[in-house]
């Protein structure tokens, strides 16, 4: 069984946790017969942790962690693959397969120019 884990910062206001839980919504809806999760670096739950071992447990053994970072900040650039050396060690038969931060793909960078220009003649 395959999984997405959608990987975000994190905040203590429910409404930032919208967008997450949209794509996800949409995630699932697109691709059914996969699980998706929304997971968090820090000031919310589930943590990355956390959703993997609820995948793990459901019989997921290739998870996906998309980082729903625009920036490719220390979050992504160190954090991360220390959590996935982590996850890697505590889950041995299952395969990760991290993508690069959503704000480096040139689909969003487009979509992002698109929206700023909306309007404009």
């Amino acid at each position: 069984m395959k999984a997405i884990v959608l990987f975000a910062h994190g905040s203590r206001d429910p409404l930032w946790h919208r967008p997450m839980q949209a794509v996800a919504e949409r995630v699932a809806a697109q691709q059914t017969g996969v699980a998706v999760a929304c997971a968090y670096l820090e000031l919310s739950t589930p943590s990355l942790f956390e959703a993997v071992q609820t995948l793990v447990n459901q019989g997921c053994q290739h998870i996906r962690i998309v980082p729903m970072f625009l920036g490719v900040g220390k979050h992504v650039r160190e954090d991360l693959p220390k959590m996935l050396a982590d996850l890697a060690a505590q889950h041995p038969s299952v395969v990760f397969e991290p993508l690069p931060a959503v704000g480096e793909h040139p689909d969003l960078l487009e979509l992002m120019a698109r929206i700023s220009l909306a309007g404009w003649s």
